[in-house]
This record gives structure tokens, sequence and C-alpha cells, in this order.
């Protein structure tokens, strides 16, 4: 797991291919212990488990934001809504800006 720090945030990038309940729970460990704002940087993540969405979800200890998402997993986080429980961005540099957080919006044709 590679942690990156700064002043102000921690960024925490797992560098296992699938995030499952183990990897999962090594990651929230590193989270529980910080108190700068908290990102994870799914960079060289191939895919996740519902144990990542669920604890993520789960997890009130601090925010949590997300960034540098692959396409399946985002996919599967706009399905999952978890907009409504970690801020996701785009990029690291949105992230550390607090700039153009994504959120999933859902339409309805009336």
């Amino acid at each position: 797991m590679e942690m990156r720090y700064n002043d102000k945030v921690c960024i925490i990038a797992p560098i296992c291919a699938n995030l499952d309940k183990f990897n999962t729970s090594l990651v929230l460990k590193k989270i529980s212990e910080e108190s700068r704002r908290i990102a994870i940087d799914l960079t060289y993540v191939e895919g996740c488990s519902i144990d990542f969405i669920e604890e993520i979800k789960n997890f009130t200890q601090s925010e949590i934001s997300i960034f540098n998402i692959p396409s399946d997993i985002f996919a599967l986080f706009n399905f999952m809504n978890v907009d409504k429980f970690a801020k996701i961005f785009v990029s690291e540099q949105d992230f550390e800006a607090d700039l153009r957080q994504l959120i999933n919006r859902q339409f309805k044709l009336v």
C-alpha cells in the first residue's frame, strides 16, 4: 500500500488488483489512524468487491474521498450511489483543491 502525505491531506493508494475484504480492512485501518483529510487513490485497482463498498458506506469516523477510479469500478460506484457517502473526484489535484466533485445525478422523464 502506497501512502502520500502533506500538511493537509493523506492519500492511500492500494497496490492490489482487487479490493476484497482483506485489502479493505487494511485500507480502513490506515484511514482510522489519520486525522487529516483522507482520499483513496484507485489507480492500481482493477476491481472491488461489495465488501469495499459496504465498509466505506459504514465508515463514519471521517469523510473519505476517492479519485482515479477505473471505468468499470466507476460504473459500479454510480449504480451503488457511492457519491452519497464518499466524495468522488477525477484526479488528485481536484481532491487537494476540493474542486469538481463528481455527483451521480438521476433524472427521470415526466
